[in-house]
């Protein structure tokens, strides 16, 4: 009898730690881009844009005329009418069309911008300018504002533990 009271209460105390760990898990994820608006980074760092890329099936989406997500077949996060943020094998990048062809804006794991790319110019990749760096920018803010305007706040707020998940991935 003992041993069955025994089994009992650790079938219990471990479906409710499965229970624990999932919740938190689901609302990490969940809240992720709110969470990221929140905390402290690197300047540069847009951890709001890749936390929406990377929990695309469970954030809030509310499509506008700056943003579009596309969970179904690419994965990615459409910006305006020309341009998307999805993965790469090396990291994240950015796609722009324009009138005189494709440009291709590569970042870091943190949504930084690194370097750009143009075919037409054998995929040479080159730094980024402060020009063009402002460019990029002038087009990703409104995204993002967007993205972080359409979050609800968090029934549980776990900023603490998104915080000491991911500081060190966007502010180091």
């Amino acid at each position: 009898m003992k041993i069955k009271r025994y089994l009992m209460l650790f079938g219990i105390f471990l479906a409710l730690a499965v229970f624990v760990y999932g919740y938190i898990q689901y609302n990490l994820a969940r809240y992720s881009v709110y969470y990221a608006s929140h905390m402290p980074r690197k300047e540069g760092a847009k951890p709001e844009l890749v936390m929406a890329l990377e929990n695309i099936n469970w954030i809030d989406k509310q499509n506008t005329e700056n943003v579009r997500f596309d969970e179904e077949e690419t994965g990615s996060v459409y910006i305006n009418r020309n341009a998307y943020f999805t993965y790469a094998v090396k990291g994240y990048y950015i796609g722009i069309n324009k009138m005189n062809g494709s440009y291709y804006y590569d970042t870091d794991q943190t949504g930084k911008l690194t370097t750009y790319s143009f075919p037409d110019d054998n995929w040479e990749e080159k730094s980024l300018d402060e020009e063009k760096l402002q460019e990029i920018e002038a087009i990703l803010d409104p995204v993002i504002k967007d993205i972080i305007e359409s979050q609800k706040t968090p029934t549980i707020n776990l900023q603490k533990l998104f915080n000491q998940k991911y500081e060190s991935r966007f502010n180091h």
